[in-house]
């Protein structure tokens, strides 16, 4: 079944749809940059808080793994999970990119990532 991409954009007529692992890690791109319980239908979405701590925290990674996890199985994805996040190497001081780790748990050898700056 295909799932529709984020941001939401029109392609001709429709909504742009996407493989579903690439909508599952926008989707987790999203909580990033989303606080913590800013959204009322899915208290445990936003992240962007634990994110902003780790520059003086770097172990709130796994604090932030728990987060997405807990809100994917929140959100009734569970074919999906987040396996792992890592930290890179910036380019910018000011702006720390991390590289999320997706795993599809019907077979963990079919692995998913993504990059983002915060």
């Amino acid at each position: 079944m295909p799932f529709l991409e984020f941001p939401l954009r029109l392609d001709g007529p429709y909504l742009r749809r996407v493989p579903e692992p690439q909508a599952i890690l926008q989707l987790i791109e999203a909580m990033a940059r989303t606080p913590a319980r800013s959204w009322a239908g899915a208290p445990a979405f936003g992240v962007r808080d634990v994110f902003e701590g780790m520059r003086v925290r770097p172990e709130g990674i796994k604090d932030a793994l728990r987060a997405i996890n807990a809100a994917l199985t929140d959100l009734g994805i569970d074919r999906y999970k987040l396996e792992s996040i890592e930290k890179e190497p910036g380019r910018n001081a000011d702006v720390d990119t991390y590289v999320f780790n997706l795993i599809d748990t019907s077979d963990p050898h079919l692995k998913y990532s993504r990059s983002l700056g915060k």
